[in-house]
């Protein structure tokens, strides 16, 4: 038995699916870090790219296409767990802005079928973590027309593996948008598009923008847009052991607002237990290596915690 599956079953079935799930996609950002800076996913590393046609595709939507081609051939549960977790975010939303609004009425029989359910996703979600451990191939036909696709539409799939999807991640919004503000003189907008894709500023409307400020801008604002490329994409951290353990700090904070709103607290050592749990599954260690200081660790969650809930609340009042 997988060492996340132990964990589950202390916990209610709804709770420890998106609370795995999130797990899993702190995991994911932080594959992403190596990815962006060594240019490389699945094993396939993707050259440096002529700069015009890469600069493009910040007003494409080539990028979205060829990964949803790419994606074509994979299983009906990766795209119904997508769709979702797309849906509970906005529900999780909702309920951290108004936690008082929760109402749970159901028959008996329909709490006993949501739990069959919920059970049912993470049974799931468990097989896609044994596979993905045990490095399962996948078949001859679909690993030829996944490594065509690579091939075929390299320059779309590495602009959104490398900076498309990354922006998602870390930004909360599109590439497009991104750039947008960029040229608009946003100096946090250059910053970041320089952390995700310092090739951009080989870009010559960007460039205009990084001399306007070196020329009519403030001292500071210049500098911290040269430094911003040595730097990691989310925060002004130059380590990636750094970055990641702020990573999960943000997704163990997210469980634990989601896990007191729905009624069914996680204290933040359980929390803390499942990244232990996913890493003794994946990299079998005893612990997760990113979360030096433990006790450091949960006061980070607490305190991201509290501060989201804060705003949260603010802006509803403003509403």
């Amino acid at each position: 038995m997988l060492a996340v599956e132990e964990w589950a079953q202390k916990h209610n079935p709804v709770i420890a699916f998106f609370a795995i799930s999130h797990a899993l996609f702190a995991r994911e950002k932080c594959k992403a870090l190596r990815n962006v800076k060594e240019r490389s996913i699945y094993a396939h590393k993707f050259p440096l790219p002529e700069l015009t046609p890469w600069f493009a595709m910040y007003h494409s939507r080539k990028p979205v296409l060829a990964y949803k081609r790419l994606i074509s051939n994979t299983s009906d549960f990766s795209n119904e767990l997508m769709s979702l977790f797309v849906e509970f975010r906005k529900f999780e939303k909702a309920l951290k802005r108004n936690p008082d609004k929760f109402n749970l009425n159901v028959t008996p029989q329909e709490l006993k079928e949501a739990f069959a359910y919920w059970q049912e996703l993470c049974s799931k979600i468990f097989e896609e973590i044994r596979e993905d451990i045990s490095g399962t191939p996948l078949n001859t036909e679909i690993q030829d027309k996944f490594d065509n696709a690579l091939v075929k539409d390299e320059l779309s799939l590495s602009f959104y593996f490398l900076v498309y999807s990354p922006c998602h991640l870390f930004y909360g919004i599109s590439s497009t948008v991104l750039y947008r503000n960029a040229l608009n003189r946003d100096i946090d907008a250059i910053e970041k598009l320089l952390k995700l894709d310092p090739l951009i500023i080989h870009d010559p409307e960007i460039g205009f923008q990084i001399q306007s400020i070196r020329l009519y801008g403030k001292t500071n604002d210049y500098e911290r847009i040269l430094a911003a490329i040595t730097k990691q994409p989310k925060i002004n951290y130059k380590m990636i052991t750094d970055e990641r353990r702020s990573i999960k700090s943000d997704h163990g904070a997210q469980i634990y607002i989601l896990a007191k709103t729905l009624r069914y607290p996680l204290q933040v050592p359980q929390i803390r237990g499942l990244f232990d749990a996913l890493a003794r599954d994946y990299e079998g260690t005893l612990d997760d290596t990113d979360i030096k200081k433990p006790e450091g660790f949960d006061k980070t969650i607490k305190t991201k915690a509290a501060t989201w809930q804060k705003i949260h609340q603010a802006s509803e009042k403003q509403k």
